[in-house]
């Protein structure tokens, strides 16, 4: 029996975006920007505001509104840990978030985000897999603000 086709049937949503091209090119792209690019961060937190503001602007459903709350808090932890003013983010935790935004601003990914009303799902499953993932790092980034 062939062991990937065992494993990507028994995983779950989240396992299969995470284990995806897309996402695995979004966290090399993540760390290669936390790296090397500080400046390119904000522009990715700039690309990310504007496309989850539209987003916002067309729906006005509870996990749109979710997944805005969290790509602002991502975007606001991002753009304070370049300034210098918040520091306490674990290098992985940064990593995590510019691939998700990553992620989150590309058209094509799992579910691409052409499709009506789906195209979003794989988007809101990372960002809250992530939310998840870091809760107590924004809670303490919240209790900071």
């Amino acid at each position: 029996m062939d062991k990937s086709k065992f494993m990507t049937k028994g995983a779950t949503f989240i396992d299969r975006i995470l284990s995806s091209s897309f996402f695995k090119e979004a966290l090399v792209k993540g760390e290669n920007l936390m790296v090397n690019n500080k400046y390119g961060l904000l522009n990715l937190v700039k690309n990310a505001l504007i496309k989850v503001n539209e987003t916002a602007s067309k729906s006005n459903i509870s996990v749109v509104r979710l997944l805005n709350h969290y790509i602002v808090l991502f975007s606001q932890m991002i753009k304070a840990y370049v300034q210098g003013t918040y520091r306490k983010l674990p290098a992985i935790t940064l990593a995590k978030i510019a691939a998700v935004l990553i992620y989150f601003i590309s058209p094509f990914d799992f579910i691409p985000d052409l499709l009506p009303i789906i195209g979003f799902t794989d988007d809101l499953a990372l960002v809250l897999w992530v939310g998840k993932s870091i809760k107590e790092e924004l809670d303490e980034f919240e209790k900071q603000m």
